[in-house]
């Protein structure tokens, strides 16, 4: 073992992957084919014996409504009034005065008109036990004993004297004469006695014999070759016989021990001997349908299933050998520069990369290598930039602290210049205005309360309304339950603003402004309304539509706030917010925001980017 060992340690690398890929993959794609091709002939014989038992329960389905047919025939007949009072007549001789007494006196018309519309019904026989003259109607040329004598002395008729009115078939060849003096064709002959109401006079003798051939094509498509198929009756006597049958095979579908048992209570496959047997009975008095199918005949698909994966098996491990050679080139390559840029990346060589040609683990690795080495850059230069930003930060926020403090000491001086010279209505504007400034401005805070943005919505439309005295007329309604909510700032008032300047300055006319707030739900939704002069579906495209950097650069105020709007939304909420705006020339504009209330966060609820026109 040692020396093996050894032998193999002197192996090349590609050497050792190939060796080593060969001692592992052979074994697995060993178990591998063994499982497959047992679970392969496993599942093939279970199709098999399940193709069988459906084909031979189909048989016995046929059958079955072969045998009831004639079963029901030699009911009607059974019970028949006007038969039954022939054969319990006690005057034979009166009745048999009448030269046509079944002709006059029963139903021969029903009887051979049913004859002729089962086709398979070839002979009927009745034999009366009073005396009475026998009947018989034969369609293919047979004909009956007519002795009652000797017909009371036949087997037949002392088991269906035994059986009080049971019903029994028995198979009667070609030629065969027993119950016939002239047999011409093969037959299966149902036979029973006819009895009085109270079973305990017998009355008749009832034959009727049905054709061979119906039951031997109901056979033919469900045999195979080497495949037989024997039919019992349910005594355990052979009918039908159809296809290459085992003899000992029948002799044992036919041993008492097996027939008294039932067969419906035995499972529709058994084997025996050499052979598979599948057996079916639909009911007690129903025939025994057998089939008999050879188990070398699965021999087939045993070499179909062991051949196929044998060779495949073969041809794959042959075939593996320019793969493993290929796999182990691939292998020692990329390692072998992965380990050179490890090492300049060790002196200090951030810029490392390595080209990454396959897509397996090694390729994996390079491609992890590369990241890393990306990552570690993108950091130190991250830290470095962010130092920068946090010194441009503290300067924006020592501007935001003076610019705003400047502005509203200017607008108090003026407010309290105005209310030193009377002039009330100017000194409102101008503190409506520094109020304005405050919300907008005030502690940069992003996110503000739904009460605060209404404020900032109603000092807005209170210094427009200087403007346009007795053209703007508005009303805010927000439900009380949404003042406390938080929202981001400023979503509600760029849209007011838009209505105001686009669509009431050059309306003409007196305008309305309504905006409404009500929760729904666990959503808040916000609808501003206006009666201006509305947009046409262009304008509000290009609200929506990128625009280039030119663009952007002449872009108006209200359309870049609007964005902006849906870019905030768009950043807090993902997809759990919509913004709808509707409008039309002439008809005005409303537009609609919902937003989820609380910190709730969902995915794509409604698809904020999509408005609605």
């Amino acid at each position: 073992m040692k020396r093996i060992r050894d032998y193999i340690n002197r192996f090349t690398i590609r050497k050792k992957i190939i060796f080593y890929s060969y001692l592992v993959i052979t074994p697995i794609l060993l178990i591998i084919s063994l499982v497959i091709f047992f679970n392969n002939y496993r599942n093939v014989l279970a199709e098999q014996i399940n193709n069988q038992a459906m084909q031979v329960t189909s048989v016995a389905d046929s059958i079955e409504v072969l045998q009831n047919d004639v079963t029901d025939f030699s009911t009607s007949i059974y019970v028949n009034y006007e038969i039954t009072r022939i054969l319990a007549s006690s005057r034979p001789e009166a009745v048999n005065a009448d030269s046509q007494l079944w002709q006059n006196q029963a139903p021969t018309v029903f009887l051979r008109d049913t004859m002729a519309l089962k086709g398979y019904i070839k002979t009927l026989a009745i034999f009366p036990e009073n005396g009475v003259r026998i009947f018989t109607r034969c369609s293919d040329g047979s004909a009956y004993e007519d002795d009652m004598d000797a017909i009371r002395n036949m087997d037949i008729y002392k088991e269906a004297a035994e059986g009080k009115g049971k019903v029994f078939w028995k198979r009667i060849p070609r030629n065969d004469l027993g119950i016939f003096q002239t047999n011409r064709s093969d037959k299966l002959i149902l036979y029973r006695e006819i009895y009085d109401l109270s079973l305990t006079k017998p009355l008749g003798f009832l034959v009727i014999g049905v054709e061979v051939g119906r039951y031997i094509n109901i056979c033919e498509n469900a045999v195979h070759a080497r495949e037989g198929i024997v039919i019992l009756n349910p005594e355990g006597e052979e009918l039908i016989r159809y296809g290459v049958v085992d003899e000992d095979t029948v002799s044992w579908l036919k041993s008492p021990e097996l027939v008294a048992t039932d067969y419906r209570q035995r499972d529709i496959h058994m084997e025996h001997g050499s052979y598979h047997v599948y057996t079916r009975q639909k009911s007690r008095n129903g025939f025994i349908i057998c089939k008999i199918v050879p188990k070398d005949s699965f021999a087939s698909y045993w070499q179909a299933i062991a051949v196929q994966p044998l060779l495949l098996l073969l041809g794959f491990l042959g075939g593996l050998l320019p793969v493993f050679m290929f796999v182990s080139h691939v292998i020692s390559n990329p390692l072998r520069k992965i380990c050179v840029a490890m090492d300049q990346f060790k002196s200090g060589d951030f810029s490392q990369q390595v080209e990454v040609a396959t897509q397996d683990e090694v390729g994996e690795v390079a491609a992890g290598f590369n990241r890393m080495v990306r990552d570690i850059k993108a950091l130190i230069d991250n830290n470095y930039v962010m130092a920068l930003r946090e010194k441009e930060s503290e300067l924006i926020a020592l501007q935001a602290q003076i610019n705003p403090h400047f502005l509203y000491n200017t607008l108090d001086s003026l407010y309290w210049q105005a209310q030193n010279t009377g002039n009330e209505e100017i000194a409102e504007d101008i503190l409506a205005l520094s109020n304005l400034f405050r919300l907008v401005l005030g502690q940069g805070k992003g996110i503000i309360t739904v009460a605060d943005e209404k404020a900032l919505i109603t000092q807005y439309l209170q210094i427009q309304k200087m403007r346009f005295t007795r053209l703007l007329d508005y009303r805010i309604e927000i439900d009380g339950q949404l003042e406390h909510e938080e929202i981001p700032k400023l979503i509600l008032q760029p849209f007011v603003e838009n209505a105001v300047v686009h669509g009431f300055e050059n309306a003409g006319k007196a305008c309305y402004l309504t905006v409404k707030g009500y929760p729904a739900g666990d959503m808040m939704e916000f609808v501003i309304e206006d009666s201006g002069i509305g947009m046409t579906k262009e304008q509000i495209g290009a609200i929506w539509r990128e625009e280039t950097d030119k663009e952007k650069s002449g872009q108006k105020i209200g359309r870049y706030a609007i964005k902006n709007v849906r870019e905030r939304l768009q950043l807090r909420f993902n997809d759990d917010f919509n913004l709808t705006v509707k409008s039309a020339p002439g008809a005005g504009t409303t537009v609609t925001i919902r937003i989820p209330r609380g910190e709730k966060r969902a995915g794509g609820r409604n698809g904020g980017n999509a408005p609605a026109t």
